[in-house]
């Protein structure tokens, strides 16, 4: 994950890049290069969150996603925030759920509890 981590935020700094180069729109590019220095940065850390940055980073992107499409930014622009946005949807779930086989059973996070004990699928059967 922190490969993937790099190179997904490696590649939101080139195309923050290219849209400064381009001068299309400015207000996108510089989250765009904040975003890919937090995810170049967490990649390489020693930090407990790096596994729920890639979510984080989705979402924001997501949001800078459909913005840029309602402002109108370049066709080329807004398709790869909404590439990447799936790019780090997709890296945040490989290590999340045991489908991806990258995680097994023991591996994944203990969910929280469905509702209170009395509900049907939370009751202990005792014989």
């Amino acid at each position: 994950m922190d490969g993937g981590l790099a190179v997904f935020g490696f590649g939101l700094f080139l195309l923050s890049i290219a849209n400064l180069f381009a001068r299309t729109s400015y207000w996108l590019a510089w989250p765009l290069l904040v975003v890919s220095m937090v995810a170049m940065g967490m990649a390489f850390s020693e930090s407990k969150k790096r596994d729920t940055l890639p979510l984080g980073v989705a979402v924001v992107l997501g949001v800078l996603g459909i913005i840029a499409l309602v402002v109108g930014t370049p066709w080329w622009l807004t398709l790869a925030v909404f590439l990447f946005t799936a790019a780090f949807g997709l890296l945040w779930a490989e290590f999340r759920y045991e489908y991806f086989g990258n995680v097994t059973r023991e591996q994944v996070p203990h969910q929280a509890k469905r509702g209170p004990i009395h509900w049907p699928w939370n009751r202990r059967h005792v014989r």
